[in-house]
């Protein structure tokens, strides 16, 4: 965590795919423990850590993963539900367990946009007759 929070998401990504594939590309085999994640998002593990992951820094790692195209094999582990002081926690914990899974498999997040969202129109007339639409 600590190199993380000295260096970024980005930049630990960098130099771990530096140190583990080099020159050479080989299959990766992700285990990821959810308790890797701060308990506020994932609260029903054995095995916590306060300060943990971000939800998007979790959500990186996969990503980045993914985009190597050498995902062979992954295993999520450290979901306990029996540990979750409530069913809303359970709920919590193993949705975002599907959330790495799916993310890890190349699932993207689009938010709360459309694909197409309308640009703004002149308030004039004369200024342009139609919207245009974009893609975001």
């Amino acid at each position: 965590m600590r190199d993380i929070d000295r260096l970024g998401i980005q930049k630990v990504m960098e130099q771990t795919f530096d140190l583990l594939i080099g020159k050479r590309q080989r299959p990766i085999h992700l285990s990821f423990d959810i308790d890797a994640f701060d308990p506020t998002l994932a609260p029903a593990t054995g095995t916590p850590v306060v300060g943990g992951l971000t939800y998007r820094e979790g959500m990186y790692i996969t990503e980045e993963i993914h985009n190597t195209g050498l995902l062979s094999a992954l295993d999520l582990v450290e979901v306990n539900p029996q540990l979750a002081a409530s069913d809303e926690e359970a709920k919590a914990t193993a949705g975002l367990a599907v959330d790495v899974i799916a993310s890890s498999f190349g699932q993207t997040r689009e938010g709360g946009h459309n694909v197409y969202d309308q640009l703004p129109t002149p308030s004039s007339p004369h200024e342009s007759e139609s919207e245009e639409r974009v893609r975001i």
